[in-house]
């Protein structure tokens, strides 16, 4: 059926020129060798900061204790 479309039309399904292959630029994550095996976080603790300097958690106002405020204020 496409061989009665006009030429305008024609051309919209026309193929593309095929894709260039281009070679691979490095390997893999799978084919990588890695020099230093896998290791933990344990190395890294040291950067953290220590639980007993950090400030306190805040702690936000729930939804049943903002409408008692509201209430008990007046504010509607």
């Amino acid at each position: 059926m496409t061989q009665f479309l006009p030429p305008n039309l024609l051309a919209l399904f026309a193929p593309r020129d095929p894709i260039p292959f281009l070679s691979q630029l490095e390997k893999l994550p799978h084919e990588k060798h890695h020099n230093q095996p896998y290791s933990g976080i344990a190395p890294f603790i040291r950067h953290f900061e220590d639980p007993r300097d950090a400030p306190p958690p805040t702690r936000a106002e729930t939804r049943d204790e903002r409408l008692e405020r509201k209430v008990s204020s007046g504010d509607f």
